[in-house]
């Protein structure tokens, strides 16, 4: 019987957060690409830092959560200029 390959969701969720990010990167003002990159350091190193499964879960949910917030502001910002 051969084995049921798993889709790996999480890895596909974090890729689609990061070209997200990287969009509004592209578009945010000079606070707004500070922020950016604050948030997305900090959400590879407290995991890092601090082992804990609670935490990657949190951080890994946060991504995602911030990539939808970067999408929502590049198309905002695309629909404004």
């Amino acid at each position: 019987m051969l084995p049921i390959p798993q889709i790996p969701y999480g890895a596909i969720g974090l890729v689609v957060a990061l070209v997200f990010m990287a969009l509004a990167f592209q578009e945010a003002e000079a606070g707004g690409r500070v922020v950016i990159l604050a948030v997305l350091i900090l959400s590879f190193l407290l995991p890092a830092l601090f082992s804990s499964r609670t935490l990657e879960l949190v951080c890994r949910i946060g991504r995602l959560l911030f990539g939808a917030g970067c999408y929502i502001y590049w198309k905002y910002k695309a629909a404004v200029t």
